[in-house]
């Protein structure tokens, strides 16, 4: 169920455009550039045998937004939580995707804030409903940095599970699978999941691949990918980058991805034009040290939002 219980507020420095920041402009207007929502749910962690807490990530990453600076004129909205209540995860995905499906049929840039990996699902459904009714021509692909390929066989939906169900509706309407998952630990996936992966035609990189010194021909890598697809669902999973800069996550990296080599990767997929949902995943303020988990989640969202407004100004 929806839900609108957090207070943005934050310091204030004195009057003026100058000293705004995110908790002063956020909810200005009914419409905006871009949808802030949360996916509130452990579900499919603890179905996944994993570490719960990252029900409580979206507020978490609001907090650390709310005191971030304006630079550039941005329209922002907050449509609240979608709170999966008990194990009723497939009624909170299944929110959480009309919500999506509406933000963009107003034009608007969803950015969802999570909650456990299972969010991926319903990110995808939501943008998959709205292009199968409005651009049934476009080709949706999806790139997730993870260090897991959450494509397992499961006999239920978990955190583990939701690209192996996007896979599967794909297949349903006739439609091609373009997923690339960047940053994947060969320690961290059974055989069996890179099997599947190769049966999916899966893109991936090893987080061993994705450093600065390698970036050309990464870049290269996902340009070939980009030129399959017109419209594209970005998901970070926040166990991609080391514990030491995400320690509040699900699953911590013992290797992970760099935040400089993240940084040129998202900037170049920004660069393209073609994203046109971002999520954030397995925020877990349960074992989070100083907010560093949500303090990255929140910068994330900061560049994400303040590239494409520079650009547009």
């Amino acid at each position: 169920m929806p839900n609108q219980a957090f207070q943005w507020q934050g310091r204030n420095d004195g009057e003026g455009e100058a000293h705004l920041r995110i908790h002063n402009i956020i909810n200005q207007s009914r419409q905006a550039t871009y949808a802030l929502m949360g996916f509130c749910s452990d579900a499919g962690v603890k179905r996944n045998l994993g570490r719960i807490g990252a029900a409580a990530g979206p507020d978490a990453i609001r907090a650390q937004l709310a005191n971030l600076p304006v630079h550039q004129p941005v329209e922002m909205i907050d449509l609240g939580n979608v709170i999966c209540i008990d194990d009723q995860l497939e009624q909170a995905q299944f929110e959480l995707a009309e919500m999506i499906d509406l933000s963009l049929q107003r034009k608007m840039m969803p950015i969802v804030l999570g909650g456990g990996h299972e969010v991926g699902f319903a990110s995808f459904s939501g943008l998959f409903k709205y292009l199968h009714a409005q651009h049934p021509e476009r080709r949706l692909g999806i790139i997730n940095f993870d260090a897991h390929f959450d494509l397992r066989q499961a006999p239920r939906p978990s955190s583990g599970t939701p690209f192996l169900q996007a896979a599967e509706v794909m297949q349903q309407h006739g439609k091609t699978f373009n997923y690339m998952c960047l940053g994947v630990g060969k320690h961290s996936n059974t055989k069996v999941l890179f099997d599947t992966a190769d049966a999916l035609a899966c893109d991936y990189l090893y987080d061993h691949e994705v450093t600065m010194a390698n970036l050309p021909a990464v870049l290269d890598r996902i340009d070939q990918f980009m030129a399959k697809i017109d419209d594209l669902y970005v998901t970070i999973d926040l166990d991609v980058f080391t514990s030491a800069l995400a320690p509040g996550v699900s699953a911590p990296a013992v290797k992970g991805v760099d935040l400089t080599t993240f940084e040129a990767i998202f900037q170049h997929l920004q660069r393209s034009g073609k994203i046109r949902l971002l999520d954030l995943a397995e925020c877990n303020p349960t074992y989070d040290i100083d907010n560093k988990t949500a303090k990255l989640a929140a910068y994330i969202v900061f560049n994400f939002i303040f590239a494409q407004a520079e650009a547009q100004a």
